[in-house]
């Protein structure tokens, strides 16, 4: 068998969403499992999602079957952590191996978190987003969420994280 760079691009974006979501819920070993139910890995080759729609339905679909998953092992997840899960991973695979550029990487939803969430409050006061708390959102909080942060309007989402520092300010 040979390793190639895709199963080394996997592995680790397999760790980095593990590890960006893990605090107070779950395992490493139970998101990769989560994950390898899913077809993230597929899109590490293929760019067969061309459309804002199309995009949403993959991650919706995805974020179903990662919460199915882990509750099937007796864990309790919210559409906002397997969001983010999807959004590393694809952060990591895609839009950070692909310079930024392409269908995905202009597309693909950012990793929301608290530091985000309050840095953006602090920019864009008109967006509602004091008080969000990304690990309690639901399906529907989650995408009124990603709307809310569409109307800004960059031309590639990922442009959104520099309102996103590795520390909270």
């Amino acid at each position: 068998m040979t390793y190639t760079f895709t199963d080394h691009l996997h592995n680790y974006a397999l760790w980095t969403a593990a590890r960006a979501v893990q605090r107070n819920f779950t395992t490493t070993k139970n998101i990769c499992s989560a994950i390898g139910e899913t077809d993230l890995r597929r899109l590490i080759d293929r760019n067969e999602i061309v459309t804002i729609e199309q995009f949403d339905n993959f991650h919706r679909q995805t974020a179903d079957i990662i919460i199915k998953y882990l509750q099937s092992i007796r864990i309790s997840s919210t559409y906002g952590q397997a969001a983010k899960i999807i959004a590393i991973y694809l952060k990591t695979a895609v839009v950070i191996r692909d310079s930024g550029l392409g269908t995905i990487a202009k597309i693909a939803h950012p990793p929301i978190d608290n530091i985000l969430l309050t840095h953006l409050h602090h920019k864009y006061r008109n967006l509602g987003l004091k008080g969000v708390k990304w690990t309690q959102l639901t399906e529907k909080q989650y995408f009124d969420l990603i709307n809310k942060l569409r109307t800004l309007d960059f031309d590639y989402f990922w442009e959104l994280e520099q309102y996103w520092t590795p520390i909270q300010q």
